[in-house]
């Protein structure tokens, strides 16, 4: 049963990720018995097994903004807006005004449950992607704003996930962590690239929103509500402005080598063309009949010649101490192959396609290698995903499943 929902009791369903299959919500804070219209709550459970990140119907529009920073952490800010319209406004924005008063002043229960929520996700998040991770820097504020001549009561909390992205040479990707995530119609991500950092791709990219022409060159990316995520998404790879910037400098003195070279080897072949030229016989000092006088001389470093190039024969005729040493094993075909060539390998063996945890145990990798690997792969249109219920089912080429039966039906 539905309660009606409260702006001091804001509802933030935690981001079911990494493992936390049970979505866990900011509960009530005020008293029952408080008259206040901002003093009740309720706790959504979202669409049956989908988990919602937020669902709170006294508030006009929830964003979860995520920046990303170089070194992998991200400052998350929770934001949720009321309009304050019709006849009911004025009451409404007092009433609103009261509860930010004391919302900034003291930590409620609401703030408690923020942080402790936040707390539980990063450590969750952590054991499944094995990296450290930690929620600090907690910050809350409620204020009232004029935007385009209405007026908007805001509320805001934020933190620091510390090893949110995984950081790689040169990129910063984000994904990993989320897990069968949902958001409503009045919900929306938005992942920026904080300093320092440009974005290189995201996914899922048709349904991506930003400003220009071009990814490369917006600071927000967002996905607008309603929508439910594969596991992995939404993803975002990064790229560090020093990177990008080093790339284009090294192709450049690439450029400028490889013409360098081209201009030393027409100069050379110039030259021989001119000298082959030069007259049609040899010089007169070329034929020269050699001084009688000087034969025995110069049959002394002949005869030095000869003995130096058998004893070189003879020496290069023993086998040396390195070749006599035992060469090392050859590597198997298996260690051979890329990750992918791995995971095709795999789905062919078992008849096309296989279940993605099946993949997981088959491979011994981290879920959440798996999954980013995957997702690679459908972009580059190497494999296809289907969602049927909680299971990814994952198939090559000419493999996919009908949609109006179940993937492994015989």
């Amino acid at each position: 049963m539905n309660r009606p929902v409260s702006v001091v009791a804001v509802v933030l369903v935690v981001l079911c990720v990494a493992g936390l299959g049970v979505p866990t919500a900011m509960a009530e804070t005020g008293a029952a018995s408080d008259p206040s219209p901002y003093a009740q709550s309720t706790a959504p459970t979202g669409t049956q097994s989908q988990p919602a990140i937020a669902q709170s119907q006294d508030f006009d529009e929830t964003t979860f903004e995520i920046t990303v920073h170089e070194n992998g952490s991200a400052t998350w800010t929770i934001r949720h807006e009321r309009r304050f319209e019709g006849e009911n406004a004025s009451e409404e924005q007092d009433a609103f005004e009261e509860f930010a008063e004391e919302f900034e002043s003291e930590e409620t229960d609401l703030y408690q449950r923020f942080v402790n929520s936040s707390k539980a996700m990063t450590a969750s998040g952590a054991e499944q992607t094995d990296r450290e991770m930690e929620a600090t820097n907690f910050r809350r504020s409620a204020r009232v704003e004029e935007q385009l001549g209405t007026t908007h009561g805001i509320v805001e909390m934020s933190f620091t996930w510390e090893g949110f992205a995984r950081v790689d040479d040169g990129t910063v990707t984000v994904g990993d962590v989320f897990e069968d995530l949902y958001i409503a119609d009045d919900q929306i991500i938005e992942v920026e690239a904080g300093d320092g950092l440009t974005f290189d791709r995201v996914d899922p990219a048709a349904d991506a929103q930003y400003a220009g022409n071009s990814l490369e060159n917006t600071d927000t990316v967002r996905w607008s509500g309603e929508q439910q995520f594969l596991d992995g998404q939404p993803r975002a790879v990064f790229v560090r402005d020093g990177v990008a910037e080093g790339s284009a400098v090294m192709w450049q003195l690439a450029a400028a080598g490889l013409l360098a070279l081209a201009v030393v080897v027409g100069a050379v072949w110039y030259h021989r063309r001119r000298s082959d030229g030069d007259g049609d016989g040899p010089t007169p000092d070329a034929v020269a009949e050699p001084d009688d006088s000087e034969t025995p001389a110069s049959s002394a470093p002949a005869a030095a010649a000869t003995t130096a190039g058998a004893s070189e024969r003879d020496t290069d005729d023993e086998p040396s101490a390195q070749e006599t040493q035992s060469e090392p094993d050859p590597l198997t075909d298996e260690e051979l192959l890329t990750d992918e060539d791995r995971v095709v390998k795999l789905i062919r063996e078992n008849g096309g396609r296989m279940k993605q945890v099946n993949i997981v145990e088959e491979t011994g990798w981290s879920k959440s290698k798996v999954s980013m690997l995957l997702s690679d792969m459908e972009e580059d249109g190497t494999i296809s995903k289907l969602r049927v219920g909680r299971e990814n089912i994952i198939s090559l080429d000419g493999f996919e499943p009908e949609a109006t039966k179940s993937p492994f039906e015989e």
